[in-house]
Parts: structure tokens; sequence; C-alpha cells
């Protein structure tokens, strides 16, 4: 305790700064006076005065140092101090005042609660003269905001104007007019919001108008907590925009906004929104849906007509007459600008749709604030959309197609082809006559009683229809001429068109079924019809008095050959039957209905079958017409070698006709067969057909050849049609791709034709083979026919002829000259129907057969003379000559044969020793046939000089062959 009551130093008192310097005052004297001792206070005094003398000194030097502000401290001092009482005099004045007024108010209180009474009833009459004013404003600032487009403020003001108008100005007689006038703009209102809500479905939103998308929607109004939301004046929070679940509904909010300084229409979905809003602030959103849903069918029916009206400004023709062409082009034009159309509408609804779905799924209080529940009988969906849309085009396309018509005149389409393998020689037998089909004799359709009843009949139907709202008085401009065959050039677009509304709506769609039903009841039978139709034209026969009657097709049909034109445009080089070209078109038709209508692929292809065989069939009989003689079987002998298997199989496989095959590249190089095989080769065919020929001494019969060049020139041009044909089909055949046969990764990629069933692909490939093979048998009846005109000139010449006659009997026999004569008119017919190649092989190899014929005719001479062997020898040459003129080269062959009639001015013995020096040039049966010409000839031979002559020759010849070896 000493130790704390002990004195402080003066180095203890430091110089306090601020507030510290009245503590440090009360601590000095606290401490003077608690000190016991006299000196101990006289010595701290004395410290003390010391310290204050420093103090002393030392402020002295501050204040001389810091003298002007100083100064300045104290004048301003003075001043504050003088503005302090001068306010304290003024407060004391003013107190005084107020007490003083108090006390005269307190005598005043009644009259100034009336006069401030009377304030508030100016401010009440003031405020309402105002919202007066403002009503006789509401009719110019709503016309403004719907000349504007902004609606939704134009809707949040009519509607703010009326509910004041009912409520706080209720009871003013002088806005009665004004009231009714707004009433019924409100009431009218709707009807323009549903008008523009229509407009920008059906118009702006098309591809021509503009759209953007991805803009905030927000909405201004006053009044949002009345059908409750929250209240602000410009950003209230709306109704959610949804995707189906109360979470989203809950939690989501979706704002609406009206800018009122730019256009509403340049974002659609914003301005949707705007209308669709706006309608549920006039509680009208139910009448607007069902007004939309009712309204559909006409609005769909104007925008097709204007659509239809854009096709002919584009194309630069009349409306009026696009009907009276045929030009299915502008058709699917239109259908593709409905369908990018119905598209954007479609979407457009979406909106719509998806706006009111928000607005009443909201905040779950509409359904009792609002007072306007959506039923399910006025409310419809996208599902409805579409299906209005389908049905608006399905009357299009029922008038476009001509459904009517068609459907009533339809033809049954046949199901599917199935021909069993059958052997082409059956063709060529004898057929019996087709039975005439009965036709009936008198019909009732068109007495008075049918024509009651099946009025009768069409008024029931029509009432039916109406009844269930179904008739439609729609009057659709058309753009080209209706006919079922525009399904062609719209099929593909209209397929994918329907897949994508199938994707939508996830069910069936009824515009497929309607195709569906239109091309397989109608259009595949008239299709059928049509192209049976155009064959049976061009295989009928037109000419009553013909002579050779077909029983299938006309011999004057056969006869009928493209003209020079169509030769060039289709690029052959030789004539063809009208019909096959007929024909082709139609196939050609088919085939791009397979492209046009790949889901109908199959269909065609049996239409295509059908033709085939049919006009394999009319081929076939006009074939056996042609080489059948009489009414017996009895054919010519070309037809009979054609269809023997042996004859037909060598033919085919010589060099000449190998050469024909397109397989085989260019004509048969001569380095690969020699002359002499070349030559074998043609010996064995003249042996053939000799031994068929000359076996007997009978003649052939005229009937057994063909003696019109016009028969053989039909020949020809059915082989040339026929070949080409053929390749065309075979053409097609290899673009045809099997269904069986693709896996999935064929199946993604585009090609040229749809896949179709393998088992129709093998009919159609057998039937192409059934062409080639009439193609080459009427080849190689040619090739026969000439030859047997050969054997028919040929063989009289050597039994029928003197040439034992007098020295003056040296012309050419006259056979021989008819013969040159055949073959002249054979050569001018087949260089005109047939290609070079082929005519070459028809007269390649003829001399040698010639030679072999004349050669082995020596048999049947009787006698022979020195005048004989001349005029045999100018008979030579006269063929020989004739036929260098066709052949254009040296028939070398008919050399032999004169040199082997020139063998008989010689003596037998001469011939022989002949033979024994050079060896032989003929054979032993042709050496054996001459020297019993001789016999016969020159009497006094006996016949042991004859046997004798024999033996030689065939030691001679024996010899010659052992050398040979």
């Amino acid at each position: 305790m000493a130790a704390m009551d002990e004195p402080k130093t003066p180095s203890q008192y430091q110089s306090p700064s601020g507030k510290e310097s009245s503590a440090y005052l009360m601590s000095i004297i606290t401490t003077l006076s608690s000190s016991a001792d006299f000196e101990q206070r006289e010595k701290e005094k004395t410290r003390i005065e010391k310290a204050y003398i420093n103090s002393d000194k030392l402020l002295g030097e501050l204040v001389a140092e810091n003298y002007q502000d100083v100064t300045k401290i104290l004048q301003s001092f003075n001043g504050m101090t003088k503005s302090i009482n001068e306010s304290r005099d003024k407060i004391r004045k003013i107190k005084e005042d107020l007490n003083s007024c108090k006390t005269l108010l307190h005598f005043k209180r009644d009259e100034l609660r009336k006069l401030w009474k009377d304030g508030v009833e100016h401010k009440a009459v003031l405020s309402m003269l105002e919202q007066v004013e403002q009503i006789k404003e509401v009719q110019d600032k709503m016309n403004t905001l719907i000349a504007n487009k902004h609606y939704l403020h134009a809707t949040d003001t009519i509607v703010q104007a009326v509910a004041k108008l009912e409520g706080p100005l209720n009871g003013i007689e002088a806005l009665r007019e004004v009231k009714i006038d707004l009433v019924n703009i409100r009431e009218k209102m709707h009807e323009t919001l549903i008008d523009e809500l229509t407009k920008q479905i059906y118009e702006r939103s098309l591809p021509t108008s503009s759209m953007h998308r991805g803009s905030q929607m927000r909405l201004s109004r006053k009044d949002a907590s009345v059908w409750g939301w929250s209240d602000g004046l410009d950003s209230p929070k709306r109704a959610p925009k949804t995707d189906g679940t109360e979470s989203s509904v809950n939690k989501t909010y979706f704002e609406v906004k009206e800018d009122l300084n730019s256009n509403p229409e340049e974002n659609l979905k914003n301005f949707v929104a705007i209308l669709t809003e706006s309608l549920f602030v006039l509680r009208k959103l139910p009448d607007a849906v069902e007004r939309l849903k009712l309204g559909m069918k006409g609005s769909l029916n104007k925008l097709i007509n204007t659509a239809t009206q854009q096709v002919a400004e584009s194309s630069g023709q009349q409306l009026d007459s696009m009907v009276n062409h045929v030009q299915p082009k502008y058709l699917n034009e239109l259908l593709k600008i409905v369908f990018q159309q119905t598209r954007c509408v479609a979407e457009t609804h979406q909106t719509f749709l998806d706006n009111v779905f928000r607005l009443t799924r909201s905040s779950g209080v509409e359904k009792e604030s609002s007072g306007m529940p959506l039923h399910g009988n006025v409310l419809y969906d996208m599902k409805d959309v579409w299906s209005e849309i389908q049905a608006r085009l399905q009357i299009l396309l029922s008038q476009y197609l001509d459904v009517k018509n068609t459907m009533s005149s339809r033809q049954q389409a046949p199901t599917g082809f199935d021909e069993p393998s059958m052997d082409i020689s059956q063709y060529f037998s004898k057929k019996k006559p087709a039975r005439p089909k009965k036709v009936s004799l008198f019909r009732f359709d068109a007495s008075q009683h049918a024509i009651s009843v099946s009025s009768a009949r069409q008024q029931i139907q029509q009432f039916e229809h109406d009844s269930l709202g179904q008739s439609d008085n729609w009057l659709i401009v058309k753009v080209c001429k209706p006919g079922a065959f525009n399904i062609t050039a719209i099929y593909k677009p209209l397929r994918s068109f329907i897949e994508e509304v199938e994707a939508i709506m996830e069910t069936t769609s009824g515009l497929q079924e309607f195709i569906t039903e239109f091309v397989q009841n109608a259009f595949l039978g008239q299709v059928h019809a049509r192209v049976s139709e155009n064959i049976d034209a061009a295989t009928r026969d037109i000419s009553s008095g013909t002579r050779h009657r077909l029983s299938s097709i006309g011999f004057d049909a056969l006869r009928n050959v493209i003209d020079e034109k169509t030769k060039r445009e289709l690029g052959v080089p030789r004539p063809l039957l009208q019909s096959t070209v007929t024909v082709d078109n139609s196939i050609q038709e088919l085939q791009e209905l397979m492209h046009d209508l790949p889901d109908y692929a199959d269909q065609f292809l049996n239409m295509i079958c059908n033709v085939l065989r049919d006009y394999r069939d009319k081929c076939h009989s006009a074939y056996r017409d042609i080489v059948q003689h009489g009414s017996d079987e009895k054919r010519i002998i070309s037809s009979m070698w054609a269809k023997d298997e042996d004859i037909s199989r060598f033919l085919r496989s010589l060099p000449s006709w190998r050469s024909l095959q397109p397989r085989q590249g260019k004509e048969l190089d001569r380095t690969i067969c020699s002359e002499e095989e070349i030559r074998a080769l043609n010996s064995k065919e003249a042996v053939i057909l000799i031994s068929n020929l000359s076996s007997d001494e009978s003649l052939i019969p005229q009937q057994e050849i063909i003696t019109d060049v016009t028969q053989m020139r039909t020949v020809a041009n059915v082989h040339e049609s026929l070949e080409w044909f053929g390749d065309r089909l075979n053409q097609f055949c290899t673009s045809l791709t099997p269904q069986d046969t693709l896996n999935p990764v064929q199946e993604e990629l585009p090609t040229e034709m749809p896949p179709i069933s393998e088992k129709t692909l093998e009919s159609l490939k057998s039937l192409v083979q059934d062409f080639k093979d009439l193609a080459e048998i009427c080849l190689l009846l040619l090739h026969l026919e000439v030859r047997v005109h050969c054997f028919y000139y040929l063989l009289p010449v050597a039994k029928q002829s003197n040439y034992a006659g007098p020295i003056d009997d040296l012309d050419p026999d006259s056979n021989v000259l008819k013969l040159n004569k055949d073959l002249s008119g054979m050569e001018e017919m087949m260089a005109q129907s047939l290609q070079p190649k082929k005519f070459k092989y028809i007269f390649e190899s003829l001399g040698y057969l010639v030679a072999s014929i004349l050669i082995t005719s020596v048999q049947f001479l009787k006698k022979i003379n020195e005048n004989g062997i001349k005029k045999m020898c100018r008979n030579i040459l006269a063929i020989q000559q004739n036929l260098t003129n066709i052949t254009l080269t040296r028939e070398s062959d008919l050399d032999r044969a004169r040199h082997f009639y020139e063998l008989l001015y010689l003596n037998p013995d001469d011939v022989l020793n002949s033979l024994a020096e050079k060896g032989p040039q003929f054979t032993l049966n042709e050496y054996q046939q001459l020297i019993q010409l001789y016999h016969r000839s020159f009497a006094g031979n006996p016949v042991s000089v004859q046997d004798a002559r024999m033996q030689r020759l065939q030691s001679v010849m024996e010899k010659g062959q052992d050398e040979t070896v």
C-alpha cells in the first residue's frame, strides 16, 4: 500500500492528449493531498512548478511559432460563440411563438377539422376527374395500340377501364355512354384477337414471313394479382412454361414481354404468346380455342387456294387454262409448297397450344378465379391439327387424281405372276382357237326405274354424309389436268410427308390409307388396262382381208416397222417391229413407275411379267402361223430343222454362230480356226443337210419352203426386234436386286431400282430367255431357209433337166435362174433387215453347200454329153457370179464343182491315171458316181470294164489314204 501511495515523480506525468487532460489534473491533486509528509509535498510542488514553467515556456514558443493560426482560431471561436448566443435567442423566441400558436389552435380546432375534411373531398374529386379524363382517352389509346398491334397493352387498358367504370366510377351517370362503348369494345376485342391469331397461324407463320426464335417474352400488366400472379407493374411473374410435369408448373416461370417501341410481329412465338395472354385476360381463351378448332377446315382450304395461285403466277400461265393441260410438275410444286406451309402452320398451332397449356395449368387457381375452364370437347391437340391437314390433302388429292371417275371405272390389276417352267417347243404346236366371250345383248342401267333408284340411293348417301358433318363444298381451281397418273409425280414427296406425320402422331396416317387404297384398287388396274390397250392396239390385226390371217397377232402388225425418225432416236441399225417398240415403251413406263412408286415395285414387276408373257405368246403364235402351212401340223423344212435338237446344237457350235454372240466379242479370229477346220465344219453341215434332203428322188414341195419374201422379212424383223428387246430386258434384270439377298448395309444404300421378290425376278429372267431363244430360232430359220431354197431349186436341175440334148441347148437351167433371182431377192431383203454380221452368217459358206449339192446330184443324171457338161458348167458359173455379187468374195468352192463336171470330158482311165499321179480331189463315192454316169452316158462299155475301173479306183483311193497316213 505504501508503494501505491508514494507520489509520482514529474517524469511520470506525461503530457496527456485530448480527453485525458482533465483526468491528468485530477491525478496530480490526488497525489498532493494524499501525501502526509510536508517536505514531500513541497518537493512535489517544486517539481510541479518547475514542470509548469517548462510547459509555459514551451507553450510560449509554440504560440510564437504558430501565432497566425492561433489568431485565426481565436477569431473563429469568438464568431461561433456569438452565433450560438444568437441561436439561443431565436429558439427561445420560437418556443414562445409555438406556445402562443398552441394556445390559439386550441381555441380554433373545430374550424380546422372542417377545413381538413374539405381538403380530402377536393382531393378525391380531383382524382376522380383525372380518372374520367383517362377514361375519355381510352378509345383513342385503344385505336393507337390496336393499329400498332400492341394487343396486350390494349387488352390491359380496356380491362382496367371497364373495371374502373364498374367499380369506383360506377355511379357516374355522365359516363354511362362511355361505359357502354368500352364494354362493347371489350366484348368485341376477342374477335380481333382471334382474327389476328388466325392470321398469324395461317399467313404470317408461312416461310415468306419472318420468324425469329429464342426471344424472351415478357408481359406488363397492373392487375396480375386478380389471376393469382404476383403484383408488379412492369414484369409480373407469369404462369410457367411447362413440360407436362407438376414440378415445372410450380418452379419454372415464363415471362412474356410486349415492347411498345418495336414491331410485335417480328417474333412470331412471342406474338402468339401475347395474343394468347390477351385472350386469357379477356376470359375468351375457350372461345378462341373452339373458333380455331372449327376454323381449321376453312383456313386450310384458303391456304391451299393461295398456294395454287402462287404456282400459277410462278408458271406464268392463266390458272383457268392450266386445268386443261397435263402438267403434273405443277401439282408436285403445289404439294411441296403446301407441305412446307402446313408444317409451319402446325408448328404455330403447337406454340399456341403450349401457351394455352401454360395458362390453364399455371397455379391451380384459374379454374375458380378465371371462370374459363377448357372442356375436353373444346380443347384440341396436335393430332387434331394433323388429322385436319390430312383430310384437306385427301380432298385435294382426290380431285387431282380424279378418284371418283377412276374408282368408278377401275380395272382389276393382276395380283401376282407365277408361271411354271415351260418348254419353248410347246409354242410351236397348233393351239385350239379361243372361244368368243359372251356379250350381253342389253342392259337396264339407263332405264327410268334404274335412274330413279340410283338417284334415291345417292340422295340417301348424301344425307348420311351431311349428317356426319363430312360434306365439303370446297371449290378447288386446279393447276393441271386431273388424272390417276398424277400420282407418279407426287408419290415420293407425299410418302416422305406421310412418314413425317406418322412419326409425329405415332399412329398410321389416314392419308396413307387413302393413297394405299387408291393405288391398289384403282391406279394399278388403270395402269394395267392402259398398257394392255396400247399393246393390243400395236399387235391387233388391222387388215381384215389379209390372206395370212394370224390368231393372236396380225401379219400386218408383224410387218409394221418403225419409221426412220424413231429408228434414229432409238439408235438401232435396222428396222424394228412397231409392236416390239410399243411393248418396250410400255415396259419402260412400268419401270419408271417402279422408280416413282417404289412401294409397289413388285406389283409393277408382275405387270411387266404379264405383259411379256402375253407378248411372248403372241410372238410364238405369229411365228407358228408363218412356219406352218395348211390346217394340219405340217411345217416348213427350215422350221423343223431349227427345232431339231441335233441340227440346232450343231449349228450353234459352228464358229460362224459363235462369232455372233456378244460374249464372243469381235468376229471369230481366223487364226483360231484354220481354213481347213472351217472347211471341214462346212462340209459336215452340208453332209447333214444333204443327207436329210437328197436321200430320195422326190422333190421338195413348194409349201414346205417360204416363197414370200415378205414373210422372210418379217422373220428377220422379228429376230432383230426380239434380240434388241431381249438385250434391253437383260439390262433391266441386272438393275434389279432380290430382297432376300440384301444385307442390312445394302438396304440403307440408295439403289437404282427398289428390291423385288426373288421369285418374280426368276420369272422375268425366264421370259427374257424365251425372247432370246425365239430370236435365235428366227436367225437359224433364215440361215436354213436360204439353204433349203438351194435344195428346192438345184435338185430339179439334176432330176428333171436334160443334159444329153442338142448343141444349141447351152443356156443355164431355168431352175438355176430362178435360184439366182430368189437369192437376189433374199439378199436385198436381208441387207435391209439384218445387221451386216448376221447377213454374212446367212450367206457365208453357201457356195460350198451349192457345190456339194451339184456334186451329189450327179447320181440323179441319167445321161450327159459334151453339151450337157457345158450346160452344167454354165449353171455353176451363173450361181458363182450371183453369190460373188452377194458375198463380195469369190466363191472358190464352186470352182471345185466345175472341175468335178469337167472330169467328164476325160476318159475314166485318164481320170484314174491322174488320180494315181496327183492324188484324190474328191471322195470315193463322188468318183464312183462320176464313173457310173460316164458308163450310162456312153454306150458300148461292157459291165466288166466298169467293174474293173471301180476296183482300180478302190485300190488307188486306198493306196492314197495309206500314203497320207
